[in-house]
């Protein structure tokens, strides 16, 4: 044995809430290829014709040209439009079968969880309605929210997270809070030194609870963080459904009968199997490569369009 270690209070909480999805959850996945060349072709022409305007670029244009080179909010921002089509994916399984057989809660808001890599592990902040917002400004938001989980003590947060869920459970008289009352307590009575580097940080430039609390759907973007195009995960519960983006690869494919290069990249998906088949669901393969093959409709949205 080369060394002991106890875990973090953000460990324990990810150890006990992923646990009890495991033990709970009858997962089910898939992995579906995309030829996302358009999506490519479309940025590089824009930026191209950005770059050939002449004059200082300014700082709108420079936003625009971040947007078309960097497709995480591109990517963020298309999933929740499928995901707008088919609601079923997009609540929280109350999975009662003793009492009533148990319920499906679909939500108004679409809220997806998007991770952040950090040097003190992942976390995940959330975005409100990008299918009602311009990929301005949800890419805008996006890179304030993984600033802010670039100066944030997780332990720190998520015992704030922790004390607001268990005061909700209190209210509620949810007894499922019991076990994460016990992991606070002890937080609090042993509580973890703050991080020095970003024990200074201000507030205002920290992520809050409200900045990690309230997803309705989650994805990983695997292809940010390593050079990984396939995964399968573990359903956070009560989520239904977890998407996977993989790393976007230029690889031969078949066109019209030529071998011809394409960007493609593989969008994974795992869903809870309680609350519904694969035939509810896999028809967002159509829905998706409409996005991809006319990315316009994504780059150029803004209030009033069609979602």
């Amino acid at each position: 044995m080369r060394k002991t270690h106890k875990l973090s209070f953000v460990r324990q909480c990810v150890a006990f809430l992923l646990s009890k999805s495991a033990r709970e959850i009858p997962h089910a996945a898939g992995n579906v290829e995309f030829d996302v060349t358009p999506v490519i072709e479309y940025g590089e022409r824009v930026i191209r014709e950005i770059k050939s305007s002449g004059g200082k670029l300014t700082p709108e244009q420079i936003t625009k040209m971040a947007v078309h080179k960097n497709l995480s909010a591109f990517y963020l921002k298309t999933i929740a439009h499928v995901t707008h089509h088919f609601p079923i994916i997009n609540g929280y399984l109350e999975w009662t079968p003793i009492r009533d057989g148990g319920r499906f809660h679909e939500m108004e808001d679409i809220v997806p969880l998007f991770t952040v890599h950090t040097k003190r592990g992942v976390m995940g902040p959330v975005i409100r309605n990008p299918h009602k917002r311009t990929l301005i400004d949800v890419a805008n938001e996006m890179r304030t929210l993984t600033r802010k989980a670039r100066r944030t003590d997780m332990n720190q947060l998520y015992r704030q997270i922790a004390a607001e869920l268990l005061s909700t459970a209190v209210r509620e008289l949810d007894l499922s809070g019991l076990p994460m009352m016990w992991l606070w307590l002890k937080s609090m009575l042993w509580p973890a030194p703050i991080d020095e580097e970003v024990k200074n940080t201000p507030e205002e430039e920290r992520l809050q609870p409200k900045d990690v609390i309230g997803s309705t759907i989650t994805i990983a973007n695997i292809g940010m963080s390593i050079d990984g195009w396939q995964t399968v995960t573990v359903i956070p519960s009560p989520h239904v459904f977890m998407w996977g983006v993989g790393l976007t690869r230029l690889m031969p494919r078949v066109v019209n009968g030529e071998i011809v290069p394409r960007h493609v990249m593989t969008i994974c998906v795992t869903f809870d199997h309680r609350a519904m088949d694969g035939g509810h669901i896999f028809d967002f393969e159509r829905v998706m490569n409409g996005y991809f093959q006319h990315p316009e409709r994504i780059f150029e949205w803004k209030p009033g369009d069609p979602v």
